[in-house]
């Protein structure tokens, strides 16, 4: 059954005009950050290297790998969109220099960057990572990131909203106003008919709105798929307790009947999707990962790319989960273009009997 489907979702990629997927257009919103990745070979090495300097007033730890890129749930899924092919247009606010770090990123790639605005305050990132499974710890200023709400949005905005297929609002949990922005732009964009997609980030940090979120978004008929990974659905379903795949099964299927919305769910073993059935795709197997953070983006640019090009349900979550794979074993943080995603699919060893 597997390799049927692998089969259908190769003939379907070999049969795209790619002229054609630069007339689908995607707008997202609302971040943009600056990523500053510090790598450690364990939790231990880093405390003990930095208790020790602490210790002695202060000092460098040298030789420590890092790394600056684009982040954002926003900004990553319009670049990976964009690798693909796909139109994509990226509306957020930040400072004079974090646009001219956009444009070296992202507006190299093809992304419509004309919504951004440039009198904010840039939002950063340092994610510190830890030893061969890239756990990470991240520590975050929101920036502008923080307060973006509806009213941020000018005439032009909502025309390009209302000429797209679809409008994503992400990372609500950086976003103070993040539940009213979600709710007025999906409000808008269904008076033209567009598809809305919603993940919200981990919700850790603000439990006590979740149930004003689940009202006014989640629940609401405007949304039309609401992503999300295993952590950020104990929150949602209130059950915190989700040991096992039988358990985020029943959590989700309690979650569903809260909900209008498709939701799409991505683990590191298996993703899942449910509208009126379940329907259940494993996790590609890779050999050596380089990274975790930004590969729920990247999942959900394939979950958007599925959805726009009309993929079936197995066809749609086995495209999100190769495309985060490729993502996560490739040496550089750069998201597949839609060539390199099929030759991952033709020749990487999970897919060979």
């Amino acid at each position: 059954m597997f390799e049927k489907i692998r089969k259908s979702l190769l003939e379907k990629i070999e049969s795209v005009d790619k002229k054609d997927l630069k007339d689908l257009q995607v707008t997202l919103m609302p971040d943009f950050f600056l990523d500053h990745f510090v790598i450690f070979d364990s939790l231990s090495d880093a405390i003990e290297r930095i208790e020790r300097i602490y210790m002695q007033k202060g000092g460098n730890i040298m030789g420590v790998s890092q790394t600056i890129t684009q982040g954002g749930n926003a900004a990553n899924t319009a670049l990976s969109l964009a690798k693909l092919g796909i139109g994509s247009s990226l509306i957020c606010k930040t400072d004079s220099i974090g646009f001219n770090l956009l444009n070296f990123f992202l507006g190299k790639n093809g992304i419509d960057l004309s919504s951004v605005k440039k009198d904010g305050k840039l939002a950063l990132t340092t994610a510190i990572e830890f030893g061969k499974e890239k756990i990470n710890v991240m520590i975050g200023d929101s920036g502008s990131v923080a307060n973006f709400s509806f009213e941020e949005l000018d005439e032009k905005d909502l025309e390009k909203i209302s000429n797209s297929d679809m409008v994503c609002v992400l990372n609500w949990c950086h976003n103070r106003e993040g539940t009213d922005l979600a709710k007025e732009v999906f409000k808008f964009a269904k008076k033209y008919n567009v598809k809305t997609f919603f993940d919200s980030g981990d919700p850790s940090s603000r439990e006590n709105e979740i149930d004003s979120l689940l009202e006014k978004v989640i629940g609401s008929k405007v949304l039309d798929i609401f992503s999300l990974n295993e952590n950020e659905l104990r929150y949602f379903s209130k059950n915190k307790w989700l040991h096992s795949r039988e358990d985020i099964i029943s959590a989700l299927y309690k979650l569903k009947e809260k909900i209008h919305a498709r939701v799409d769910l991505h683990t590191e073993k298996f993703s899942l999707t449910i509208s009126k059935d379940l329907i259940e795709m494993p996790s590609v197997r890779i050999s050596r990962k380089y990274r975790s953070t930004g590969a729920g983006d990247i999942w959900n640019a394939g979950d958007i790319f599925g959805e726009l090009l009309g993929f079936t349900d197995k066809e749609r979550l086995l495209f999100a989960n190769t495309l985060a794979a490729c993502y996560i074993s490739s040496q550089e943080a750069i998201p597949p273009t839609l060539d390199e995603l099929k030759k991952f699919l033709l020749n990487h060893k999970s897919f060979k009997k």
